[in-house]
């Protein structure tokens, strides 16, 4: 049993994941009236995306409306960054001072840079139960950029990084960044 009053939460207790989505939950929707949201989609649309399973049909509107309307764009990031906070007791968004190297719940990242190849970046899969991450999202100072990852082999994600490519480049750049949210989808 968790005593919070004199030693605070154990690690493995599991009320604690739930607990801290209901607080964060109750921020959000206590922190911004509902007029302040993006007009174009509801909230209980923007979360039902945010908690879609992998598989699962895509609510197309709701992906419009993230991809133009900056508020619901705004929104959905911050619904992503709760839930991550709900999900893992190491951060929203994976921020780290080891810029190189990274860690999400059950996945590390790792960006390689070596002499005679482009750079890689590779994502490692800890865990047996969780499924693999389809997309891959940093958000910097620099920008957005969102990449679609491919099927893991051996529980490794490998994805080429070469500086040829803008986009990748930019990734690999963001992923640089200690300061960057990284998220996996």
């Amino acid at each position: 049993m968790t005593d919070f009053l004199n030693q605070g939460p154990l690690e493995d207790d599991p009320r604690v994941g739930r607990a801290t989505a209901r607080l964060v939950l109750a921020a959000l929707a206590s922190a911004e009236p509902e007029e302040a949201a993006a007009a174009s989609i509801s909230r209980a649309d923007l979360w039902a995306h945010a908690r879609r399973v992998r598989g699962e049909p895509v609510n197309f509107a709701a992906e419009r409306a993230i991809r133009t309307d900056p508020e619901a764009a705004r929104l959905y990031r911050r619904l992503l960054s709760f839930q991550a906070v709900a999900r893992s007791e190491l951060a929203a968004a994976a921020y780290d001072s080891s810029a190189t190297h990274r860690r999400i719940g059950s996945f590390e990242l790792d960006v390689i840079e070596e002499d005679d190849a482009p750079p890689a970046l590779v994502i490692q899969c800890l865990s047996e139960t969780d499924p693999a991450p389809t997309m891959i999202e940093v958000v910097s100072i620099e920008g957005v950029v969102r990449l679609p990852l491919p099927a893991p082999v051996d529980k490794h994600i490998v994805i080429d990084l070469p500086r040829q490519d803008a986009e990748r480049d930019l990734l690999r750049l963001m992923l640089a960044n200690p300061l960057a949210g990284v998220y996996l989808l």
